[in-house]
């Protein structure tokens, strides 16, 4: 009987070692792929870029957690209050996770930047909205010395669900 539950014991243990591994594959490959985010494109200030990049990756954290003052903050000063209205009913409607694949500089200028950005949209929640892949323009201006999104056209939109 002892020598029965020892290949049961070196199954189990394999077994064991085998999730633990595949756990720290799939989590190192979300990681790389959020490392992996880069500044592409026609960079003349590369300082500038990462900055409106970290605004973009502002703009849809808060956008994921609903987060309408952390959105909005993100935004030119002009654009903030009708934002607001808008983006108050929008939360409350839609449960949505925001990603990030891609971020391309198309212009770049002393105060301005356009930038070409691949975003991945996914339902939560249970209204209807359809999970896509878009390509969104994005101008950045400098405001107050700090990068704001003046405008967002999107375009492109592939639809994944």
């Amino acid at each position: 009987m002892k020598k029965k539950s020892y290949p049961l014991f070196f199954v189990g243990l394999l077994f064991i070692c085998g999730l633990f591994f595949y756990q720290q594959t799939t989590s190192r490959s979300a990681e790389t792929t959020v490392a992996r985010l880069q500044v592409t494109g026609a960079v003349t200030d590369s300082s500038a870029a990462q900055a409106c990049l970290t605004v973009l990756k502002q703009n849809l954290q808060a956008a994921t957690q609903k987060d309408v003052e952390g959105y909005t903050a993100t935004l030119v000063t002009s654009a903030r209050e009708s934002t607001a209205k808008e983006m108050h009913a929008f939360f409350a409607k839609y449960d949505l996770t925001h990603e990030l694949l891609s971020f391309e500089v198309v212009k770049q200028e002393a105060d301005s930047m356009l930038v070409a950005a691949q975003q991945k949209t996914v339902n939560q929640g249970q209204n209807d909205y359809r999970d896509h892949i878009t390509q969104a323009h994005h101008t950045f201006v400098l405001e107050n010395g700090q990068w704001k999104i003046k405008e967002t056209v999107m375009t492109n939109t592939e639809f994944i669900d």
